[in-house]
């Protein structure tokens, strides 16, 4: 059993593990993933296995599997680097993830606990202009166009134009941190 972090009963977030290298490195290889993300085409479970490790020692640093609350199949990435209150979230799915609401989930999931347990003032993400499924998830998790921070972006080897989103905290706590944490097969 797995201990999910947090969960909303249909999707959940839990700690990276060892043994999802091998299913990481692959999933990172999908041509969508590729095409919309920073992902190297060449990562290794090796490399993936070290960032794995070195994550709890970065206390900027958060990063989570996505997963099926009630099977445990592993869904996608979702990461959160933050600094002076400010967080920025990336996120993806597995091919045969998408289309479900997950990432949309899964971002939620997150917002309410960076708020709530690191308590940020905003969260940020940008992600390629034409990449209308993420751009439809920031959206739908609350997060707003922010043009001001839209720019090309140098993203391997190729100029990217990028899209800004953000998402000031509430003025009142919103208790979405409370989401049970439960232990997934």
């Amino acid at each position: 059993m797995t201990r999910l972090i947090h969960t909303d009963g249909v999707v959940g977030l839990r700690a990276w593990a060892a043994d999802d290298a091998e299913w990481y490195a692959t999933a990172a290889r999908d041509p969508l993933i590729q095409q919309f993300t920073t992902e190297s085409s060449t990562v290794a479970p090796e490399q993936v296995r070290d960032a794995i490790g070195a994550l709890p020692g970065q206390p900027t640093a958060v990063g989570f599997l996505i997963c099926d609350a009630r099977t445990g199949a592993r869904l996608g990435n979702l990461a959160l680097d933050h600094e002076d209150g400010i967080g920025d979230v990336s996120y993806w799915l597995a091919a045969d993830a998408r289309g479900r609401g997950a990432a949309t989930r899964a971002v939620t999931l997150l917002v309410g606990w960076a708020f709530d347990v690191l308590g940020l003032t905003e969260l940020r993400l940008w992600c390629h202009a034409d990449n209308i499924g993420s751009r439809r998830v920031a959206e739908h998790a609350g997060f707003v166009r922010d043009p001001a921070r839209d720019r090309d972006r140098e993203i391997k080897g190729a100029n990217w134009p990028t899209v800004a989103y953000r998402l000031p905290a509430p003025e009142e706590p919103s208790n979405r941190a409370q989401i049970s944490s439960t232990s997934a097969p």
